[in-house]
């Protein structure tokens, strides 16, 4: 039987619970898949390549997708930001690997055009979308990573989350004033 990259990934994602990333290694991920550790070469040039595609199959379960919560972009945000964060807390070390990685372009479901296009037919501009997308993004996945840095993260933790995720949200609402206004009233952004 050949071994898919798929396969790979969710076995890498396994041992990271039960090593962290400081010990998942080609040759601890080839033992537990009962290969030689070079055939791992075939499917990954290097660590950092593994670490970006666990990521995105982390990212992948997280996000909704870009027609959800029609006519509500802030419910959208909102539950993208949530996402990131159980899928950042689902593994350990898995903020961190999240915050250190690349979109590898090959997964089907993350599709960033079609992220900041739903964001742009809500009254963004461009600049505005994906800058919103990405600063909601970094802040859920540097809040997963102050939880799995404290050893007794504060009880209050969800909800303080939820206090930033808000803030955040009504700032970007304030900063597009656009995406504020009744569908018939809306510009067509540039």
């Amino acid at each position: 039987m050949a071994l898919e990259r798929r396969t790979i990934v969710d076995k890498a994602l396994e041992l990271l619970d039960e090593v962290g990333m400081d010990g998942l290694s080609t040759r601890r991920l080839a033992a537990a898949l009962g290969v030689k550790g070079p055939s791992l070469y075939w499917h990954f040039k290097n660590m950092r390549e593994l670490y970006n595609h666990m990521a995105e199959a982390l990212r992948e379960t997280a996000l909704p997708s870009p027609d959800a919560f029609p006519h509500d972009w802030q419910a959208w945000l909102a539950d993208g930001a949530r996402g990131l964060r159980r899928a950042a807390l689902s593994h350990r070390d898995g903020a961190r690997l999240m915050a250190g990685a690349t979109l590898t372009g090959t997964s089907q479901v993350l599709d960033f055009p079609a992220m900041t296009g739903r964001l742009q037919s809500e009254g963004f501009r461009y600049r505005e979308a994906q800058g919103a997308l990405l600063a909601l993004g970094r802040y859920a996945i540097g809040w997963a990573s102050y939880e799995q840095l404290t050893p007794n993260p504060p009880a209050t933790s969800d909800e303080a989350f939820e206090f930033g995720l808000q803030a955040m949200i009504v700032g970007i609402a304030i900063k597009v004033p656009a995406a504020s206004l009744p569908r018939s009233q809306r510009l067509r952004p540039a």
